[in-house]
């Protein structure tokens, strides 16, 4: 009688432990994984990374530094991240490739900018007849350099040499070398090229040329939260909580460069020199979808016209961003 009695035990105990329902009601059992892409994508986020707050009751945020966009993909098509911070574009691929992602906020305005030790460049015009570094055919970055060329008259096949390197960090160091003399590079291998070749200089600026051509009061929404679907529809508490969390830290950031560079070395192999030193040409400012969706289909818009497959081939429908 008291095998059966333990055996019966045993049973409701197992029932117990290996119940989901009550394995989620326990504290600290629902876990929120984030993934951030290092560099100056993830900059903003960089408090969160090494503080790792009490964000939702009952709720883990587990952080996860992710090295490269494609690594940073499969995690969202697999559906390891329930947040990630991507490039806006990405996002909008994933989208449209039928990932249930959405569009939660921007976190950074663009970053991106021609340097060089030629400093009668004082416009786009004045690149006629130069040879240029530029990474990542077919990027972003690329895309909105060919047409800053045309929109000041220029041809990118014929009036200027464009030469395609493999990644900002080994252009970086071609230019610091003088091996290279002008190129298009990102934040923060600007400051990195700058603090090392005293002879460079920042000659032009995407974002001031993107606000202008486009008449916007504001640059182009580079990089993006994307939250997954089921998360924000099953606990959009927990997701508008760290959208405020994300917030407060991306001010922290803007507020506090100096300790922000020495996390931003820690976590996302950005030196705390160059990460300090170009926060300020980061354009760091969170704004939830709602507050800026004009903006992210002019500039998806913008892709679109420039080359679809950069956006994932159309213009995401309204299923893409995050509503209050």
């Amino acid at each position: 009688m008291w095998k059966k009695t333990l055996l019966t035990g045993c049973l409701i105990l197992l029932l117990i432990v290996g119940s989901p329902l009550l394995t989620a009601n326990r504290p600290g059992e629902t876990s929120v994984n984030v993934m951030v892409l290092s560099g100056t994508t993830g900059l903003s986020l960089v408090k969160l990374l090494e503080e790792q707050p009490p964000i939702a009751p009952d709720v883990t945020f587990n952080y996860t530094v992710i090295k490269s966009p494609d690594q940073m993909s499969a995690k969202i098509i697999s559906g390891e991240a329930d947040i990630a911070a991507v490039p806006t574009n990405l996002a909008s691929i994933l989208y449209n490739r039928g990932i249930p992602v959405q569009l939660a906020a921007i976190t950074n305005w663009g970053v991106m900018y021609v340097v060089g030790r030629d400093t009668t460049i004082a416009t786009w015009a004045d690149l006629k007849g130069k040879e240029i570094g530029v990474t990542g055919k077919g990027s972003t970055p690329d895309l909105l350099f060919r047409y800053f060329l045309e929109a000041n008259g220029l041809d990118p096949e014929t009036d200027v040499q464009i030469r395609y390197y493999a990644s900002p960090a080994e252009l970086a160091q071609l230019v610091i070398a003088d091996k290279v003399q002008l190129a298009t590079l990102p934040e923060p291998w600007v400051t990195e090229a700058l603090s090392r070749n005293p002879a460079l200089s920042v000659l032009l600026d995407y974002q001031e040329e993107w606000a202008r051509l486009e008449k916007r009061e504001v640059s182009y929404p580079q990089s993006a939260l994307v939250v997954k679907t089921a998360l924000a529809k099953e606990q959009p508490a927990v997701v508008r909580a760290f959208l405020k969390a994300a917030a407060d830290a991306s001010a922290w950031v803007v507020d506090n460069p100096d300790a922000a560079g020495v996390l931003a070395e820690k976590y996302l192999s950005i030196s705390a020199a160059a990460a300090t030193a170009a926060i300020p040409r980061c354009h760091l400012r969170f704004n939830e979808t709602a507050q800026v969706q004009p903006e992210i289909e002019h500039f998806l818009a913008k892709l679109y016209s420039f080359q679809p497959q950069a956006i994932g081939g159309k213009l995401p429908d309204e299923g893409f961003y995050l509503q209050k």
